[in-house]
């Protein structure tokens, strides 16, 4: 993800000057425009489409989006807590923000990033490619 790579093929992901090409599991009415949070890497074009289709749990809500910003927040891992001589014990699984004061007790699965600056697109239209940057 820090690498803004393809969650799919691992080459770079769809750059455009308006913004990485990002797939989001939700239809645009429920996305939060200040508070887009994902664990998902952004995609290249051929990888979106593909994946669209092949995912069934993309088949049920995807909207597809160029984003200009986003940042890391947080990840999605197991919280534990002591437990004396022995190993930790595990109590939650979810996401948990940076300045979370438990998150030194996560195992980190997943980075999880912030989206913000975006716009959702159609796979079916040709966009214009611009060099990276």
């Amino acid at each position: 993800m820090s690498g803004v790579r393809c969650q799919i093929c691992g080459g770079p992901a769809d750059r455009t000057r308006d913004g990485v090409l990002w797939l989001v599991d939700a239809r645009p009415d429920h996305l939060r425009p200040r508070d887009e949070k994902t664990a998902h890497p952004p995609v290249c074009r051929p990888c979106a489409h593909r994946s669209v289709t092949a995912c069934p749990h993309l088949r049920r809500a995807v909207t597809a989006l160029r984003v200009r910003h986003f940042a890391p927040v947080g990840v999605n891992g197991i919280l534990h807590r002591p437990a004396g001589r022995a190993a930790p014990e595990p109590v939650d699984v979810g996401w948990f923000a940076y300045d979370d004061p438990r998150i030194p007790w996560v195992r980190a699965h997943q980075l999880v990033v912030r989206l913000t600056g975006f716009a959702p697109v159609h796979l079916t239209t040709p966009e214009p490619r611009s060099p990276e940057t």
